[in-house]
């Protein structure tokens, strides 16, 4: 793209350039180090369109806070169908968040950022809050038709099942990749926990 094109983009287009800018300088420099200018200069844009885009720094989070949505969604909701067998997109959710974890990692470390950032900014805690449970329903929801079809035990408590669930893949983005191969092992007892006999 040439120079001259650069600078008139669409506003869709060049707020997810604001948005990857932000999220760069949020993993490299935390919150603390956000900074309106180096956005601007990343972006190859003055302040004062920035400032057009995003006018607050509320409005700046939330829009990293929305392009982060928008990928978990697409990432998500691609594995997600009525029509698939509960058993196998269990599996595959399983399997895609370690997916996630391997080839998207800064997703996971951006989310880890705006969780920490949460428990001060309750406009960030309402946003992090919805993407969790955006990713918890989507469990519960598996959980749920499993044991309406009778694949998984008619006991399961899909609420508490998708926490468990959720806790054991998050945990692993904490541990040291040497462990990672233990990954494949609790997701056959996550799904052997939640199986009919």
């Amino acid at each position: 793209m040439s120079d001259e094109n650069h600078k008139y983009l669409n506003t869709d287009a060049r707020r997810l350039e604001i948005a990857a800018a932000a999220r760069a300088i949020i993993l490299e420099k935390g919150f603390e180090g956000l900074r309106t200018r180096e956005i601007a200069a990343r972006v190859g844009i003055n302040i004062s369109t920035l400032h057009y885009h995003v006018p607050t720094k509320k409005a700046l989070i939330e829009l990293v806070a929305g392009s982060m949505r928008q990928e978990f969604h697409e990432h998500y909701d691609r594995i997600v169908r009525e029509d698939s067998a509960p058993l196998e997109e269990l599996r595959l959710l399983i399997h895609d968040y370690k997916d996630v974890m391997l080839h998207k990692p800064e997703l996971l470390q951006l989310m880890d950022a705006l969780g920490h950032r949460a428990v001060f900014d309750e406009d960030i805690a309402g946003t992090v809050g919805e993407m969790r449970r955006h990713w918890l329903g989507l469990f519960v929801r598996v959980l749920q038709r499993g044991r309406e079809a009778g694949v998984f035990r008619a006991s399961l408590n899909p609420e508490a099942a998708a926490h468990m669930i959720a806790g054991a893949l998050v945990a692993f983005q904490y541990k040291p990749r040497h462990l990672l191969p233990l990954f494949d092992g609790v997701g056959d007892e996550i799904i052997r926990s939640v199986i009919a006999t």
